[in-house]
């Protein structure tokens, strides 16, 4: 079969729509390389679940994908009892949902009711009715003591209510890693999130259900999966799976979390870190990292959305706390607790991944959108044939404190995938799905079958958009935007290399790539650097001053200068990676 990589953007619930297309893309491709956040990380656990049962049972190709469909209904008929509040959040839970599945004229009244209808509130209401009741009796013998009694009552209620909920956010949320739902079964109800995910990982696989896919796994099938989160506690995004050994998870903290057959499979036997030593809780274990790292893990650590869905703690060493005296502190005074929220905080459509300059295969993006009827009309899945400017984006009106407040928000964090999705190169391999805000997808836990039929319909025909892609057009298209480009790197690589020593103590390029003594990673033998460095930059350099000279005699003569050029705004850079490379040996 034809190849290709896929990525999903986030969007809680409005992943329902991904099943159905994950389902239709491999009809016609063999997925490599998956990745998405947050609900799209959930897709592409999923996908590389069913791409595994393809490549390892061959005598049952589609039964991986077909069970992925088959998920659908599943979440047709139990979205919402997935999202499971912990007890001690449940007045907020009700409070969230009334709000958010109420119309924008009823959600006072919506509010009302579900702090009312709480348990925690029955001792406010039975103050009230008391005071309301002696307050009626008194009017009849005292009228200004009757008004006072029929005051206290609706005062009493309030304050009760205001208690409880200001207690709820800023004690019982904390507590909870800031989040209502821990994603597991709460009491002895239905499964919860993660006990769906794990379960659903493992039938889509075709392994047993109390057995863990690990990244492993996955890469004997030839499969990449990918995905994002942030630690809000080190201000950084990383990618998942992780790489390097550097964090801790307590075990009592992940029984909340993870079902336990995958605590068990994460602590694989491992002996806690020593408490006397570091001043750790006595239960930390390290966290398996790259081929031992599970699938699960990849989706949950993905999807936090901050105040729904708890984050994930984990431990490591701040090796930068000081003494008073300037001395590295003790291992017990290092030791920090940090908290792994929502990828999408830091890139909520990851289209960056599996990106080269000149792709062997399509990276197909799933991306998800508002629709507005008076820009879309009736078009719900778009895939755009022509290319896409910056500044076709929609200028959307800010006319609240909250519209400003979340224009803010929504800026800071996707501004980036925002204006690569839309670059030459990228754009016509994105199909966009347009939903409802205020009934499709996002925080709409209690949508209806109806509503989610429609959605996995829209997820179909996403996925059928790639059924003929013209490959060679995307190549075409990829190479007019990115040579373009690179020539002009060569143009400063020959800039630099033709730059003159300046000054004392400034080389120039040649000398401090071939002869000059560095101070650090000085096991580089001098004569790799005179046969290997120096030649390669001098190579580079050499490209970029035949550019140059082309330019100035004939700009056709250089990829530049070629006529009708699709514009883009772009540029190569040495851009950091979302993920933590090992430690290297330094000389």
């Amino acid at each position: 079969m034809r190849e290709c990589d896929l990525v999903m953007k986030g969007g809680i619930t409005s992943g329902v729509v991904y099943p159905r297309a994950v389902a239709e893309i491999a009809a016609h491709y063999r997925l490599r390389s998956i990745g998405g956040t947050s609900a799209g990380a959930i897709a592409a656990a999923f996908a590389a679940a069913a791409e595994y049962r393809r490549q390892t049972s061959p005598e049952e190709p589609s039964a991986g994908f077909a069970a992925i469909e088959a998920e659908s209904q599943t979440l047709a008929r139990s979205m919402k009892q997935l999202f499971q509040p912990a007890p001690e959040m449940r007045r907020l839970y009700d409070l969230m949902i009334a709000l958010v599945t109420a119309r924008p004229g009823e959600r006072a009244r919506a509010a009302r009711w579900a702090v009312t209808c709480s348990h925690s509130t029955a001792v406010a209401l039975t103050i009230t009715g008391t005071s309301t009741t002696v307050g009626v009796a008194c009017m009849i013998g005292d009228l200004w003591l009757g008004i006072v009694g029929l005051l206290v009552g609706p005062l009493l209620l309030a304050a009760w209510i205001g208690w409880g909920l200001c207690r709820d956010i800023r004690v019982r949320l904390p507590a909870n890693d800031f989040g209502l739902c821990p994603g597991l079964r709460q009491g002895d109800g239905p499964e919860g999130l993660t006990d769906w995910m794990c379960k659903t990982i493992q039938t889509i696989a075709g392994k047993p259900v109390d057995e863990v896919l690990t990244i492993g796994d996955l890469k004997g099938a030839g499969i990449e999966l990918a995905a994002m989160t942030t630690d809000l506690s080190s201000r950084r995004p990383f990618q998942l799976p992780l790489v390097t050994a550097k964090y801790w998870f307590s075990e009592r903290e992940f029984r909340r979390l993870f079902p336990a057959h995958v605590v068990e499979r994460l602590k694989g036997g491992t002996q806690p870190l020593p408490v006397g030593k570091t001043g750790a809780p006595a239960d930390l274990h390290p966290l398996p990292v790259g081929d031992a790292f599970p699938v699960v893990a990849v989706a949950r650590m993905s999807l936090s959305f901050p105040g729904l869905i708890s984050a994930v703690p984990l431990w490591r060493f701040d090796d930068g706390l000081k003494r008073a005296d300037g001395a590295t502190a003790k291992p017990s005074r290092r030791l920090r607790r940090c908290l792994f929220s929502d990828g999408g905080i830091s890139s909520n459509f990851p289209i960056h991944f599996f990106d080269a300059l000149l792709p062997s295969r399509p990276t197909f993006g799933i991306s998800l959108t508002d629709y507005e009827e008076a820009r879309h009309g009736s078009e719900r899945v778009v895939l755009p044939s022509a290319a896409r400017q910056t500044d076709d984006l929609p200028a959307r009106s800010i006319t609240s404190l909250s519209d400003f407040a979340m224009a803010i928000v929504d800026t800071a964090k996707d501004w980036q995938d925002t204006l690569q999705a839309m670059s030459t190169g990228y754009a016509e391999r994105i199909v966009e799905i347009r939903l409802d805000p205020k009934s499709e997808g996002g925080l709409n836990l209690a949508m209806g079958e109806t509503t989610i039929e429609r959605l996995g319909a829209y997820g179909r025909e996403a996925g059928q958009k790639f059924a003929g892609f013209d490959f060679d057009e995307h190549r075409w298209r990829r190479a007019l935007t990115v040579m373009p480009s690179l020539e002009k790197s060569f143009e400063g690589i020959t800039a630099a290399w033709d730059a003159p020593a300046q000054g004392e103590g400034w080389s120039s390029l040649a000398t401090v790539l071939s002869e000059r003594q560095p101070k650090r990673y000085t096991k580089l033998s001098g004569t790799w650097r005179r046969k290997v460095l120096h030649p390669f930059v001098a190579r580079l350099a050499a490209d970029g001053r035949q550019t140059r000279a082309a330019t100035e005699a004939d700009a056709g003569k250089t990829v530049q200068g070629g006529k009708a050029l699709p514009s883009i705004d772009a540029h190569i850079r040495l851009v950091a990676d979302a993920d933590r490379r090992p430690r290297i040996q330094e000389g």
